[in-house]
């Protein structure tokens, strides 16, 4: 049973996929280091300061290593072969309070706004549900929780299946466009 945790870079993969895997007694495999240390990007993008990943090979590099016992961490969920994934898991958090995170992880101002975007239009989300088959594919917002309290969701969500956690109950564009117009404009 491969596990996928994705969502916009910030929303707590590392941290909830790390003591999911622990919890399950799974591998933990994080597709950021598994690039880097493979050379399985195109280009570094230093504005950003992130590595441009080649789809094609870290798709092949992942059907070769994939057991179906690892939580795998990553925010590009193009670059995982779908046919190697039981079930997926979005996580989303509120966009001011990932603003915040990604200030104090010293993000530069275009990568923040780029990934604030990513979440706000659920991008993650979108491809998520372009490559997973609903069935397998499952949403949680983590705002407000606990590390625990989210790993008590995802095995839950793994054990029964619940419906509960199905993709769209996140909408951040109706919160925060009625969240301006009360105010009269920008947050």
């Amino acid at each position: 049973m491969s596990i996928l945790i994705t969502g916009t870079p910030g929303v707590g993969k590392t941290t909830v996929a790390h003591q999911l895997a622990s919890k399950l007694g799974l591998k933990y495999l994080n597709l950021g280091d598994i690039v880097k240390d493979k050379g399985l990007y195109t280009q570094y993008d230093a504005r950003t300061d992130s590595y441009i990943v080649d789809l094609k090979k870290t798709r092949r590099y992942l059907e070769q290593i994939l057991t179906c016992k690892e939580i795998l961490d990553t925010h590009l969920v193009e670059a995982v072969p779908p046919k190697k994934i039981s079930k997926a898991i979005v996580l989303r958090l509120d966009p001011l309070v990932l603003r915040d995170r990604l200030k104090e992880r010293g993000y530069v101002y275009e990568k923040i706004e780029e990934n604030l975007e990513a979440e706000i239009l659920d991008y993650v989300l979108i491809k998520a549900v372009k490559r997973i088959q609903r069935d397998r594919l499952y949403e949680v917002d983590t705002t407000g929780k606990t590390i625990g309290e989210i790993v008590e969701i995802i095995t839950k969500i793994i054990q029964e299946n619940s419906k509960e956690y199905r993709p769209g109950s996140v909408d951040w564009l109706t919160k925060y466009y009625f969240l301006i117009e009360k105010k009269g404009g920008i947050i």
